[in-house]
């Protein structure tokens, strides 16, 4: 099972293939989304600072909200092996 690691937060293990945003929430990390995880708005935003390759591939539904390529939603970024994220909300 893939390791993930949010700054702040204890990191933790999830079943690969959950988003980001619902691994966060079921492990008590306060992710914000406002849009309910439907990729319409950027506040699940996170910044990607190791092991880029634990996420799926950048779907063009976030093309609209990211303006750094080391940026993701985590509604949208599927955990496929580890990764290290720190939360980034956008406004």
């Amino acid at each position: 099972m893939p390791h993930v690691t949010v700054d702040g937060y204890a990191p933790f293990e999830v079943e690969s293939g959950a988003t980001l945003l619902s691994a966060c929430e079921d492990h008590g990390v306060p992710m914000e989304a406002s849009c309910g995880g439907f990729a319409g708005c950027n506040s699940c935003r996170v910044l990607v600072m190791e092991r880029s390759g634990g996420l799926s591939p950048q779907v063009p539904e976030e093309d609209a909200f990211l303006d750094l390529p080391n940026h993701r939603l985590g509604c949208q970024a599927l955990v496929v092996g580890d990764v290290h994220v720190a939360l980034d909300p956008g406004i």
